[in-house]
């Protein structure tokens, strides 16, 4: 399946639905918050991605410099 880009809006949105978390991105994966964090974006967007592709969207965006800097 290929990589699902996502708007700037998506984007932003995710930004949100991340900083809301308790968790840090390298805590998330293979985690409940990571399918909690998932299962958000889809329910305030309506839009169905993979969850590879939420992944790559996530990592992407703290690449960025565009998600709250959390402490671990």
């Amino acid at each position: 399946m290929p990589h699902q880009r996502l708007s700037s809006a998506h984007r932003n949105m995710l930004a949100e639905i991340y900083a809301e978390s308790g968790a840090t991105v390298d805590d998330l994966p293979y985690t409940d918050e990571f399918e909690n964090l998932y299962e958000a974006f889809v329910r305030r967007t309506g839009r169905s991605i993979s969850r590879h592709s939420f992944w790559k969207a996530l990592a992407g965006l703290r690449k960025a410099s565009r998600l709250v800097r959390k402490c671990r």
